[in-house]
């Protein structure tokens, strides 16, 4: 199949990251100056290792599975007397159960965490610090944002793997049959929020009354993505300080007034809420919805016909706009915790993973896009519709320096549960100006306690 485009050197340079999760919250990151050597007494020339090592990670696409395995397998290749045993568990309770072995002392040696996750472990002296193992020129292979992602205060916890990022997934036959003509093709020319409200309102119009416009991937530990618009009109979440809210703003109540049109009038199925138990590529799969907001890593759901769609079905098209574009930062990042009783073969198996052959290798498979630099100025070989990649790959240049900057806090766990619980009952009746002072109310306690 012919290569994806991908070039993203402009990736968020300068920006950090995004960090949150549960039960560890705690204060605020300072990540600090990147160093300009490793440190002092470095270890970054590994040499040859022993040893058994557990890798955890949730289970993923079949994509994920298969180039995970292969990682592991050129690994043991490279050093004969190494060991690493793959443990797959589900997503739902699995950082619970990182938990509980962090503070029992039986945690695997190295374990994968989203960048919506990494916060509390970072800033709680938790993991390995990888800064003695990693030289100058390695850590400046990453892009700038996701290296930053994995420090805290100066130092460096683990290796940015993968990113991903939301776009607009379309079914051809729905936006044709709606008498919807050309859907952009490039970056800049993404729909505006007003033409996005006016092709959600014709969809409406000739749409059954059982089927809706879009869905959005706000479900859940997504509620962050709620975010997005609120870039989109210029706002933020949080003051520059990092220590208070700043949703209650022009752009936060645009924002609300815009979201709140998704219910009002009809365009979401009203179950498209934050704690529903249906995900935006389901709305999309059982075609309840014309659109759907999804992160690239559905694209092999979306493209496997047994669930619903055949090949040019459906397409991708870019998140809509409004002073600017802006979109989520995903994805995972790959940490060893600091009780590991082997941490050389730790960090060298973390060093392994982010090399480019098994990166390249690893984000082909999954429909994944790369942290190294070199590969993200590079063309990849998607194993899956490459063709609506390239959407992903422009659209994850949206990644606003804000955005990322101020949900690299370790508290954001609470952030993210104050947005679950008010954007629920903001879509439940609640005026945008009363919806507004909740959220911010909510968010403002959550990153000042």
């Amino acid at each position: 199949m012919p290569p994806s485009s991908l070039s993203r050197r402009s990736l968020l340079v300068g920006a950090l990251g995004i960090a949150a999760a549960s039960s560890l919250s705690g204060c605020v990151a300072n990540n600090g100056p990147a160093p300009s050597t490793a440190a002092a007494g470095s270890k970054a020339d590994i040499g040859e290792v022993e040893g058994t090592l557990r890798f955890a990670f949730w289970g993923g696409s079949d994509g994920e599975n298969t180039g995970f395995a292969r990682a592991k397998k050129g690994f043991e290749a490279r050093h004969r007397k190494a060991t690493i045993e793959l443990q797959i568990l589900p997503y739902d309770g699995f950082f619970s159960g990182i938990d509980r072995g962090i503070l029992s002392k039986t945690a695997p040696d190295v374990f994968r965490v989203d960048y919506t996750s990494i916060g509390k472990y970072t800033s709680h002296g938790v993991l390995l610090d990888m800064t003695p193992y990693l030289t100058a020129a390695e850590s400046s292979a990453f892009l700038p944002a996701l290296y930053d992602a994995v420090r805290f205060e100066g130092r460096t916890y683990g290796v940015p793997h993968q990113t991903d990022t939301s776009a607009i997934a379309f079914s051809r036959k729905a936006l044709d049959e709606a008498g919807i003509g050309a859907v952009p093709d490039r970056l800049e020319d993404a729909w505006t929020w007003d033409e996005f409200a006016a092709i959600s309102t014709k969809l409406r119009q000739t749409l059954p009354d059982d089927k809706f416009p879009f869905a959005y991937d706000w479900t859940a530990a997504g509620a962050y993505r709620w975010a997005s618009f609120v870039y989109q009109a210029g706002g933020s979440l949080l003051t520059p300080s990092l220590r208070h809210s700043a949703v209650d703003s022009d752009a936060g109540r645009k924002a609300m007034a815009f979201t709140q049109r998704f219910f009002d009038e009809r365009w979401v199925p009203a179950n498209n809420t934050i704690k529903t138990t249906v995900y935006s590529d389901n709305f999309f799969l059982n075609q309840t919805v014309a659109m759907t907001f999804i992160g690239d890593f559905l694209v092999p759901e979306l493209a496997d016909g047994a669930n619903g769609y055949q090949g040019g079905d459906w397409a991708t098209t870019y998140m809509p706009r409004d002073r600017a574009a802006a979109s989520d930062l995903g994805g995972n990042a790959l940490v060893a915790t600091r009780d590991t009783a082997n941490p050389e073969l730790a960090a060298a198996f973390l060093k392994y993973m982010v090399e480019e052959d098994p990166m390249r290798d690893f984000c082909q498979r999954a429909n994944e896009l790369p942290t190294l630099q070199s590969l993200a100025d590079t063309t990849l070989d998607y194993a899956v519709r490459p063709d609506v990649m390239d959407v992903f790959t422009q659209q994850a240049t949206t990644i606003t320096e804000t955005a990322v900057r101020e949900t690299v806090v370790p508290g954001f766990a609470s952030v993210n549960t104050a947005l679950q619980d008010q954007l629920e009952l903001a879509f439940h009746g609640r005026s945008t100006d009363d919806a507004v002072k909740a959220i911010d109310a909510a968010i403002d306690q959550a990153v000042s306690a």
